[in-house]
């Protein structure tokens, strides 16, 4: 970027135009709301001063106000020892502030049962109530109970208005203290109150302070007066603060609030933070977008270069967009125009290459679906021959073992020991005739006799006959069937079958409870317009492992301690006889689901159905 160019000139253009008014504004706008939150910050400070002054001032108007209800009264205007000691006690008793009150006569000596034996006379309380009426000291702070007292003395006087003694209250200030503790003033803020020598009186950490060595703080010279000041400067421990003091004539003390400076003036500086980053990113977002803007003059002949390159290496997807009506506009049109012409002709051709791809995928996956199915019929097939062939050779002895036995049970005299074992061993003798009788029905399965049926009616048959383990093992239940299905034809006996395997199997999978789904969907193929019912009976089991899916179906294959493994077997072959189609997925933990379709017709391209399942 040359000094004479053209984007240096746009550039210091926007900077003279946008930058100075923005950073003269930016100054005013932060200096003066910087101002007005320090007097914010600063009107809080005495607000809160004189917000406490004021509940002080009027907690101690009451407290005299009290002390010369108590002075009135006719049990201390007595000044009988038994009648004064009694309405004192009660008041303490009410009234625990009050940490002593007593009654002297105009001797100084307390008026008392037991025998006074000093004269208070000459103490600046008894002499301040004889001369005024009334006496308020300075806040004391003691030492032994850790708490901040007061002492207040009225006078005492007759109907004729003569004195005839003294009542002196010594009160706690706990009122005063909470009052102080009370006080919310951020993080670091704090609020307490000195005598007029700066001596702490009430603080939150009076006791730290005073195991320190730090009996008050320095801050008061010459004499006080009754305007609020408030300034910065370094506090007792030596930290930086922003301070506001009063003084409380009736009370001669200070009270003080301070906040160091870093948090009273945080908004303040945040403020400022902010504002100059606001500045900063402001300035960089105008020379971006001079940048920008030069770049929108001086960027098309380049891009377009850019463009053509591209181009040459056979993506035609870029393309250059411009509202121009000069020279670099009619080139840029005239080369979209081109590139849209070569981008349909590549989409034409990518097209017929990609559908060419699909359609060789899809023949690939219909052809190895094709040669699973033949192979496991024909290993079906082959293990039926085996099965019948053994099963016959087992059937024939087994016939002639069980006669035998029949026989020999008639003729001989048994115990009843021996006529159980005879029970028994006719009992297994059956077991293996029935498990004898399903291999043949393995080997030699029945042909179906189609005739229209509802799949739903059967689905809910069976699981009518599994109500009573479903209940004992504590299944949910969950099913879902579609409503106004078609009937299809099929072999309602050996379809009650296959239903009975895959509910029986989703119960057992599930020994310790769960959830069993079961719905129903119609699918179609747009293409030809075949419809499908697909039902799916899921568990919420322990899973399937991945490497025992491929042999589900197999004959014999089983995870069960006492299966034989044929259910799924048989299940597969009679599916297929339904010219359907079963499938499995399982996750481990989750569960499993077997999805069984049906076409609604006895006839069905099953080649349309994966195509459609693919695309």
């Amino acid at each position: 970027m040359t000094i004479h160019g053209l984007r240096t000139k746009f550039v210091l253009l926007f900077f003279v135009f946008f930058f100075v008014p923005f950073g003269l504004l930016t100054f005013l706008s932060v200096s003066m709301n910087k101002g007005m939150m320090k007097q914010s910050t600063i009107s809080h400070l005495h607000n809160l001063v004189g917000v406490k002054e004021i509940a002080i001032e009027q907690w101690l108007k009451e407290r005299i106000g009290d002390g010369k209800t108590l002075s009135e009264s006719q049990e201390v205007k007595s000044l009988n020892p038994a009648r004064t000691e009694q309405y004192l006690n009660l008041v303490r008793r009410f009234v625990p502030s009050y940490r002593e009150l007593w009654v002297f006569d105009l001797n100084g000596r307390r008026v008392s049962e037991a025998s006074p034996l000093r004269s208070y006379e000459n103490e600046d309380w008894f002499q301040g109530a004889i001369e005024k009426g009334l006496f308020v000291s300075s806040p004391t702070f003691h030492k032994p109970s850790m708490k901040p007292t007061i002492t207040l003395s009225f006078i005492i006087q007759d109907k004729a208005g003569q004195p005839i003694g003294v009542l002196k209250e010594w009160v706690d200030m706990n009122y005063i203290s909470e009052l102080i503790y009370q006080a919310k003033l951020g993080e670091t803020g704090e609020l307490f109150l000195v005598d007029a020598q700066g001596k702490f009186i009430i603080h939150k950490m009076l006791k730290e302070l005073d195991e320190k060595g730090i009996p008050g703080v320095p801050y008061f010279k010459g004499l006080p007066d009754k305007d609020v000041h408030t300034g910065v400067y370094k506090d007792y421990r030596g930290n930086e603060v922003l301070g506001s003091w009063k003084w409380i004539p009736n009370l001669g003390g200070y009270l003080i609030v301070e906040q160091d400076t870093q948090e009273a003036f945080y908004q303040t500086n945040l403020l400022v933070k902010r504002a100059s980053l606001i500045f900063l990113i402001s300035t960089l977002l105008i020379l971006l977008l001079s940048y920008w803007v030069i770049g929108t003059i001086t960027k098309p002949v380049e891009l377009l270069g850019k463009a053509v390159t591209s181009f040459a290496g056979g993506h035609f997807e870029k393309t250059l967009e411009t509202r121009r009506k000069d020279e670099i506009g009619k080139l840029i049109q005239g080369f979209n125009t081109m590139a849209e012409r070569l981008k349909s002709a590549y989409g034409e051709l990518e097209g017929k290459v990609r559908t060419s791809d699909k359609e060789l995928d899809q023949a690939y996956h219909i052809l190895k679906q094709r040669q699973e199915q033949l192979i496991r019929s024909e290993k079906m097939a082959s293990l039926g021959q085996l099965s019948a062939g053994i099963a016959h050779e087992i059937r024939t002895p087994l016939t002639s073992i069980k006669i035998f036995i029949q026989s020999l049970e008639k003729e001989i005299e048994l115990d009843e020991e021996r006529r159980e074992d005879f029970r028994i061993i006719k009992k297994e003798i059956d077991r293996i005739n029935e498990n004898v009788t399903r291999f043949l029905n393995f080997a030699r399965p029945e042909e179906p006799i189609f005739q229209p049926v509802n799949i739903h009616e059967l689905v809910l048959d069976a699981l009518n006959l599994l109500t009573a383990k479903i209940k004992h093992v504590g299944i949910q239940l969950d099913i879902s069937l579609f409503q106004d299905s078609p009937p299809m034809e099929g072999d309602p006996k050996q379809l009650s079958q296959v239903f009975l395997n895959l509910l029986l199997n989703a119960i057992e999978a599930m020994p310790g409870g769960g959830k069993l789904t079961i719905r129903s969907t119609m699918k179609g193929i747009p293409d030809t317009h075949e419809e499908f019912l697909q039902l799916v009976i899921q568990d919420t089991g322990s899973g399937i492992p991945e490497k025992d899916r491929p042999y589900l179906f197999d004959p014999f294959f089983t995870t069960k301690d006492a299966g034989t493994g044929l259910g799924l077997s048989i299940v597969y072959s009679i599916v297929q006889k339904h010219n359907g189609q079963i499938e499995v997925e399982s996750e481990m933990e989750k569960g499993s689901s077997f999805i069984v379709s049906f076409p609604i017709r006895k006839e069905n391209p099953w080649k349309e159905l994966s195509s459609s399942m693919m695309t």
